[in-house]
């Protein structure tokens, strides 16, 4: 993922780390993590792209461009 990626997009979204939390349903320890670059698998992917509206080659730092 792109370094602190989830971060961005989440403090851009002015959410805290608990609120992701509890829109997708995964821990709010295991947020942390991942924004810390634990690797997440696919269905994380997914859920945390979904809460947040974002494409998820972006949220991957794959594309610099948040619409495409």
């Amino acid at each position: 993922m792109g370094k602190n990626r989830l971060k961005e997009i989440r403090e851009e979204k002015g959410l805290s780390q608990r609120e992701l939390a509890r829109m997708t349903k995964i821990g709010n320890d295991q947020i942390s993590r991942y924004e810390s670059g634990q690797k997440m698998n696919e269905d994380v992917i997914r859920e945390i792209c979904i809460a947040l509206d974002v494409k998820a080659d972006y949220l991957l730092g794959l594309n610099q461009n948040k619409n495409e």
